[in-house]
């Protein structure tokens, strides 16, 4: 296991743009650390970088305290899986698996070690013979893997490797991802820019956005502690509602001391809303229901407020709500977030709900 540090990385391109702005982080042995954000937001950049496909502005990068800015990609003794599999068509599986071997040096018997031991692990072994052509999606990321495996690196970094398969082929890959790495007991970074793939493997999760880090901490921490309106909206499956404080005061609505009504932004999950009646200390809305999706045991209904320019999402029980109905939202106090409306920065405050 090995440990990464990435003290004031930067990254800018010909043209003076700037891809990443200072980045300050450490990923410690064992972890599997998940950087997400948008395209475009510097994720992949800083993986390539740590990769030593990409060369670093200014900054350092360290594997166990070794800097390796200016060491090649080979020398770092870290393996990368791509989203295309990079695979060779005119070779088997075996072949797939012992080329760097080979190109490395490593000798027949073990090679032969070194691959047995990886397909067991992957349960490839019954498709060492195959080409890839012959195989499925998954099994060809399977052997992507595979071929990272057999090197036994000091790290793996995957650059969205399961952007190419359908979701729920990408559901059971995440699975066998999270548990080879904890079978291996390796130090893992992986990039993607789907939020419920980065919340179900992540040890610790990464967010960036325009070429900074927003927020670092668990996918908990994260989701109930966002310290920017931009992680609130990026992390969750619906993002958090965010209603501007002023413009409810503006239509009526009657705010409680501790939501201060100038440069407030009012934040809450679509799960923590009450449609109807609650007894609990609240803010409470009028709303039209504009839209629902059943999912099933639950719906989320789209609901339209005076003085919130989108729709207030709503994750609620049943399936008995229906568009064009008026409905009283309840948004409790306990599970208010409030952020500052022209930072986006979170507030804090000794008076404001014990989830601030």
């Amino acid at each position: 296991m090995s440990s990464i540090a990435i003290n004031q990385a930067r990254k800018v391109y010909s043209g003076n743009v700037t891809a990443l702005h200072g980045i300050d982080l450490a990923v410690e042995p064992g972890e599997l650390m998940v950087l997400v954000g948008p395209s475009g937001c510097g994720k992949s950049t800083l993986l390539r970088m740590i990769a030593g496909l990409e060369t670093i502005t200014s900054g350092t990068i360290a594997i166990d305290g070794r800097v390796v800015n200016t060491v090649e990609p080979a020398a770092r003794d870290i393996a990368m899986v791509f989203q295309n599999y990079a695979l060779y068509p005119h070779m088997s599986v075996r072949g797939n698996l012992e080329y760097g071997l080979k190109n490395r040096g490593v000798g027949k018997q073990d090679r032969q070690a070194l691959v047995a031991e990886a397909a067991r692990i992957l349960e490839l072994e019954p498709y060492l013979e195959r080409r890839p052509a012959a195989l499925s999606g998954g099994q060809r990321q399977r052997v992507a893997m595979g071929r990272a495996i057999v090197r036994k690196p000091r790290a793996f970094l995957f650059d969205e490797p399961l952007s190419n398969l359908d979701a729920k082929l990408r559901g059971q890959m995440r699975v066998e991802i999270r548990r080879l790495q904890k079978t291996l007991d390796t130090t893992a970074i992986y990039v993607t820019h789907d939020q419920l793939e980065a919340m179900t493997l992540a040890d610790r999760l990464v967010v960036m956005n325009a070429g900074n880090i927003e927020q670092v901490g668990t996918p908990t921490e994260l989701y109930e502690r966002p310290r920017t309106t931009f992680v609130a909206r990026f992390i969750g499956s619906p993002g958090m509602n965010l209603l501007e404080a002023a413009a409810l005061a503006a239509h009526g609505v009657d705010l409680p001391h501790i939501v201060p009504q100038a440069g407030c932004t009012i934040g809450i999950r679509p799960e923590d809303i009450v449609l109807g009646d609650d007894p609990r200390p609240a803010i409470s809305l009028a709303g039209r229901i504009e839209a629902v999706e059943i999912l099933g045991k639950e719906s989320l209904v789209y609901v339209a407020v005076d003085g919130v320019d989108e729709l207030v999402t709503v994750r609620a029980a049943g399936g008995r709500w229906y568009a064009g109905a008026t409905e009283k939202l309840i948004l409790p106090l306990a599970n208010l977030h409030l952020f500052n409306s022209g930072t986006g920065q979170r507030l804090e405050s000794k008076s404001s709900p014990a989830s601030l």
